[in-house]
């Protein structure tokens, strides 16, 4: 027989207030969130930095700029942060308690929308609350924290819109897509996401209308101002300088490995670039050890790219220091050029960058989270001047600059994201989650979709890293205890409820109209 719906009849926060075995986890994470952050500020008592990210947020944070190199929400919330404390401690402190407030908000909505076992949401507590991962990120200085945080703020007012859409809640839940659009580009399908929630909601038509306008509204607006400043500071109207370089350099990696599109073919715009490319690759090729054979920074951050070549011989002002306008000076034509050279080696741009690409995203490096300030004793002067420190050494409290910790993570998220994959297709195709109620199966459902963009729009964009899919690591760990509980109690423990029965279903329905 089918299940009834077994969500709590109690508001959220009555049934957090009332409920005894919510106040024993709250109360267990409240102490497991001291321990933690305790130990991690004994380890490493200054913030982890990645250059030149960190500086960056760094100095547009001091300037109080409106755009820069990266997404500008980041500085933002330095610039908030300073105006009560310069302290590095304080910043790593509300860093932490923004994502872990985050995580436990989450959590405790799965538990509230989910009727699972005790000590399957003890489980899940304890591997979100105290992994090390999502620790580690919080002292970094860089958008990776609060980006992460955001978006599982975002992911779980989700599943209220499914649950119980409100006018106050769609206002919220827009401020919040805003809020992640200003922080980092890879929200870019955040508000697509949104729209497609609200469209399956229960909402009237109307409601559903206006809803929908306001989530694209205020992205919209945002990127409206984002295209103005840029005109004004750099003569060019673009939304992001670093996504056309990002491009470009994708682009490359591809047509690094492909026969040489000759000079006479391109179009006039491209000939000066496509020059230094075509010359450039060629060097490569006599190359044993190659610089681009990952994928990784080198097209867009290697001093002997062509695009860096391109960009100084090209530069009106080659002295002038000012990054974001050099950057923006050819962001646009990179744009276009990396589109031209995908669109000329599809399959060149398939196999040698989305490929290596993909398989990043199935066993992600650790790059600069496997590192602290990438092992080196000091800092440049910016961050020194910005949190009043008298000097710019940083020391830590271990052997290595290294953090191990987190080299255990990449197979660990493979073997998960592969678990998550199967243990959710066997739930679908045997239809196994038949039973369950509506919200659960929403839940199951809408959170493959979201995996399944973000690991589309991570592949495409950028190069991936392990600190960009802490988002998505989240998701994960927390919904494959979920997908095992359920397969072990349907199909071990109950083979009969592994497939449906039609005779059952059809007595079934003969029953329910005799009642």
């Amino acid at each position: 027989m089918l299940k009834k719906e077994n969500i709590c009849q109690l508001t959220f926060s009555t049934w957090i207030y009332h409920d005894r075995e919510n106040k024993r986890l709250l109360w267990f994470s409240f102490a497991a969130l001291i321990a933690c952050f305790t130990w991690l500020k004994i380890i490493y008592p200054y913030p982890n930095f990645m250059p030149p990210d960190s500086i960056s947020y760094v100095e547009a944070a001091q300037n109080n700029q409106f755009i820069n190199l990266w997404a500008i929400g980041y500085s933002k919330f330095l610039r908030l942060t300073s105006c009560f404390t310069r302290s590095d401690f304080i910043l790593v402190l509300i860093q932490y308690l923004i994502l872990q407030v985050s995580l436990l908000y989450f959590l405790f909505t799965l538990r509230y929308f989910i009727d699972m076992s005790t000590w399957t949401f003890r489980i899940v507590v304890l591997i979100i609350i105290a992994n090390p991962l999502l620790l580690h990120i919080s002292n970094f200085v860089s958008s990776d924290c609060l980006f992460t945080a955001v978006s599982v703020f975002w992911f779980t007012q989700i599943m209220w819109i499914l649950y119980r859409p409100s006018t106050r809640l769609i206002f919220v839940h827009a401020l919040t897509v805003v809020l992640a659009f200003t922080i980092r580009f890879n929200a870019l399908y955040y508000p697509a996401i949104s729209v497609l929630i609200i469209a399956f909601s229960e909402f009237p038509f109307l409601k559903k209308v206006q809803a929908v306008s306001v989530i694209l509204m205020l992205p919209s607006l945002f990127i409206s101002c984002t295209y103005r400043e840029y005109k004004l500071q750099t003569g060019t109207r673009q939304y992001s300088a670093f996504s056309g370089w990002q491009l470009a350099a994708n682009a490359l990696y591809g047509y690094a490995y492909s026969d040489p599109i000759k000079l006479d073919e391109v179009p006039k715009k491209f000939k000066p670039l496509h020059w230094i490319v075509n010359r450039h690759m060629d060097s490569l090729r006599h190359l044993q050890i190659r610089p681009d054979n990952e994928v990784a920074l080198y097209y867009q951050w290697g001093i002997n790219s062509p695009l860096r070549v391109f960009m100084v011989q090209h530069l009106k002002h080659p002295d002038s220091k000012n990054y974001l306008q050099q950057w923006s000076s050819v962001s646009v034509l990179y744009s276009e050029y990396g589109k031209y050279i995908i669109s000329k080696r599809p399959w060149q741009f398939m196999k040698y960058y989305l490929w290596p690409n993909f398989l990043k995203f199935y066993v992600p490096p650790t790059k600069f989270m496997g590192l602290y300030n990438l092992e080196q004793d000091t800092v440049d002067s910016t961050i020194t001047k910005w949190f009043n420190w008298n000097d710019n050494k940083v020391s830590v409290l271990s052997s290595t600059k290294q953090i191990k910790i987190a080299e255990v993570f990449p197979i660990t998220i493979a073997i998960v994201n592969l678990i998550y994959i199967l243990s959710y297709l066997l739930i679908y195709f045997l239809r196994i989650h038949r039973d369950e109620n509506k919200m659960f199966k929403r839940i199951l459902n809408w959170s493959f979709i979201v995996w399944i963009a973000n690991l589309s729009f991570s592949v495409f964009a950028a190069p991936i890293e392990i600190r960009y899919q802490l988002f998505s690591m989240v998701i994960t760990f927390c919904l494959v205890p979920l997908q095992l509980s359920l397969l072990i109690k349907k199909v071990m423990l109950d083979p009969s409820n592994s497939s449906y029965d039609k005779e059952d279903s059809l007595l079934y329905s003969k029953t329910q109209n005799m009642i």
